[in-house]
Order: C-alpha cells, then sequence, then structure tokens
C-alpha cells in the first residue's frame, strides 16, 4: 500500500503542503553547518624577471616541493596558482566561511600574501625547480608568466588572468609557521561561485611584494614531503532545509477551495 509523505492543512486561510513526521528529523538536520577539509588539486610557480623582460616566459616550477612569491637578489618575480576539487561540496549547498591554511618554509621579510580569484584555466605541467627558487626549463602543460598553458596557450594578460581586486590577504613574518587566510566575503563568493558553477573553479593567484629585493616568501606546496605542510581549503558549508510548510500557489488554492465548498454543500 503507498503511503504519501505529505498531509494538506490549512493556516490562516492558505492551503499548505505539511511533511510527513517520518520526513521532519531528517531536514532539520539539513541545515546543520558541515565542515570540509580539502587538499589542493593543483599548484604551481609562475616566474618572471623584475625588469619586465621576458626571459622567464619558458620557466615553470609544476612539481615542486615549494610555492614561491614575492622578489629573490638575482631580480626574479614570482607568483603562486593553487586550486581546489571542490566536488566534496554539494551542489546547492551555501557556503558559510572559507580558511586557506598553507606553511610558510622561510621569507626574507615580513609582508602581505594576497589570494586573487582566476579568471582562466590553467594546468600545472610536470617541471620541477626543486629547491632553488628559480624554476625549471618549462615543458608542454606547465604554467609560466606568458602561458596558462605552455607552449600554445597563452595568459591575456602576462602574469596571470585574476581579478585585481583581493578576495583575502594575510600578513606573514615568522617562519617556519603555519600561514592561515581568515574568511572573507569576498572568499566565500569565490567558493560559492566554484561550487554554483564547477566549470569556473581556477583557483586563487597569491601575490606578494613585488618591488624592492630579496623579500621572497617559500611556502610547502601540495608536492611538500610533509603532508600536515601542504595547503588546505577548510569550509564550512550547510544544505538549505525545505521549508516544513509550503505555501501553495494561488491556483491550486482557488481549486482546493472550490472542492471543499462542493463537498460541504453535498453534505447538507
Amino acid at each position: 500500500m503507498r503511503t504519501s509523505t505529505t498531509r494538506r492543512a490549512w493556516i490562516g486561510g492558505v492551503a499548505t503542503a505539511t511533511l510527513a513526521p517520518s520526513l521532519a528529523p531528517r531536514l532539520a538536520r539539513a541545515d546543520t553547518p558541515t565542515t570540509t577539509v580539502l587538499e589542493a588539486q593543483a599548484d604551481a610557480t609562475i616566474f618572471a624577471e623584475q625588469s619586465g623582460g621576458t626571459g622567464y616566459d619558458n620557466v615553470a616550477d609544476g612539481q615542486g616541493g615549494s610555492l614561491w612569491t614575492s622578489i629573490i637578489a638575482a631580480g626574479v618575480v614570482r607568483r603562486a596558482l593553487l586550486r581546489f576539487d571542490l566536488a566534496a561540496v554539494p551542489f546547492g549547498a551555501e557556503i558559510l566561511q572559507v580558511q586557506l591554511e598553507a606553511f610558510m618554509v622561510r621569507v626574507r621579510e615580513p609582508q602581505a600574501l594576497a589570494l586573487h580569484r582566476v579568471t582562466a584555466a590553467w594546468s600545472e605541467g610536470p617541471a620541477n625547480g626543486g629547491d632553488a627558487g628559480v624554476g625549471a626549463p618549462a615543458q608542454a602543460g606547465d604554467c609560466t608568466w606568458s602561458h596558462r598553458r605552455w607552449p600554445d596557450q597563452p595568459w591575456a594578460s602576462r602574469g596571470g588572468d585574476y581579478l585585481l581586486s583581493a578576495s583575502g590577504s594575510t600578513e606573514v613574518g615568522g617562519w617556519p609557521a603555519p600561514v592561515v587566510w581568515t574568511t572573507t566575503p569576498a572568499l566565500v563568493d569565490d567558493v560559492q561561485r566554484w561550487v554554483d558553477d564547477p566549470g569556473s573553479n581556477h583557483g586563487w593567484l597569491m601575490i606578494g611584494t613585488e618591488s624592492g629585493t630579496q623579500n621572497a616568501s617559500r611556502l610547502a606546496s601540495r608536492h611538500h614531503p610533509s603532508p600536515s605542510a601542504r595547503p588546505r581549503l577548510r569550509l564550512t558549508w550547510r544544505l538549505p532545509a525545505p521549508d516544513a510548510q509550503v505555501p501553495l500557489p494561488g491556483w491550486a488554492v482557488a481549486l482546493l477551495g472550490g472542492a471543499v465548498a462542493a463537498a460541504l454543500l453535498r453534505k447538507r
């Protein structure tokens, strides 16, 4: 025998659909926040001459154990890219908080590290720059300062395609030490956008100080030998709980009202 999971009720003259008691506990839990911690799906460092030259356009680092930012004495600027797979967060989830966690291996001077939402797809690639911080020759599939995918897919703008307004920023100075980008409305908006439209998820570009000399920073990448040092994204989200009382559309209210009136007349 088929059992209905809803029942009708009249509240304040409006017909509603009321959820069966058997569903109430499940829906009550749907609004409970959930925390998910994700490891980076891809990360890489891109390099450029501080003078604006193109000598590092064919240099990459997608497999090394470090992410590099800012400037070294040789006059090389570095930026880091990170992307996280959000498939573990259900479609339709509301993102409440976003926190990026990383580990600073070394930093030359205190500075701010900003996260900018990337607007074009890029690939991590096979190049491994090791510990020198100056990258390695780019191979097919690497991303560089000039190319989001070497050698035939350039960025629209050298240095990466990204929003100029930072989604989040944090101050760094001590090392070795954890680094945390705490939640901001813009970070929440970024991740919400990616959950709603996974095809737009191109991650963040990390930019440090790009003036002066020898202010470089070195963070652990997803390939770092210590798993606890690798970048992580901590998300708090929830699924919207359906209302216990679902108002019926006007035409349905009128139809039900007519049916009830007809039934009452027949009983007289």
